[in-house]
C-alpha cells in the first residue's frame, strides 16, 4: 500500500489499511488472518506523521499445550518520517514521491505478538514422558517420581 506525497497535507486524512498478504508467516509460524486497520496521516512542515490503529488476528499454537488458536491484538503506533536528506540518525524517512506502507504494517505485527501466547492463563501443557494434553486430562504417566 502507498501514499503518495502529493495526498498528504497539514491536514488529518484517513484511508484503511489495505495489506495483500494474509497468511503470511510472523513470529515462529504466526499466521495472519484477518487485518482491520486504518492509517491517519498528515504533514507537520517536512515530517509525514503516520498513526495505524485498529486490530489484527493471527492463527498460531499455544506454546505450552500446542492447540491451535486465534489470538487478536489491538495496536496503535505512531511514526514520524523525516526527508532522507534530513540526518543520519533517523530510522523513518521518505524519499520520492511516496510512501511503502507495507514494512511498517509488517513490523507493527511482529512488535505486538506477544513473546508467549497460552490458550488460556492457567495451561498446564503437554506431559513431558508422554506427551497427553493435561489441559485435557492428567496421565497415568509416573514422570518425576523417580
Amino acid at each position: 500500500m502507498k501514499l503518495y506525497l502529493s495526498e498528504i497535507t497539514d491536514s488529518i486524512n484517513k484511508r484503511k489499511v489495505e495489506f495483500l498478504h494474509e497468511n503470511e508467516e510472523f513470529n515462529f509460524g504466526a499466521e495472519l488472518k484477518d487485518l482491520e486497520m486504518e492509517v491517519s496521516f498528515y504533514r507537520a512542515g517536512e515530517t509525514v506523521c503516520l498513526k495505524f490503529e485498529g486490530n489484527f488476528t493471527i492463527g498460531t499454537v499455544c506454546d505450552r499445550c500446542a492447540e491451535e488458536l486465534q489470538v487478536t491484538m489491538d495496536v496503535s503506533e505512531p511514526y514520524y518520517l523525516f526527508p532522507e536528506s534530513s540526518s543520519n540518525d533517523i530510522d523513518y524517512f521518505y524519499k520520492g514521491d511516496s510512501i511503502e506502507l507495507d514494512d511498517f504494517i509488517r513490523e507493527i505485527m511482529v512488535m505486538n505478538i506477544p513473546g508467549k501466547i497460552l490458550c488460556k492463563d492457567d495451561c498446564v501443557g503437554l506431559c513431558p514422558k508422554c506427551g497427553m494434553n493435561l489441559n485435557d486430562k492428567k496421565c497415568d504417566c509416573t514422570f518425576g517420581e523417580d
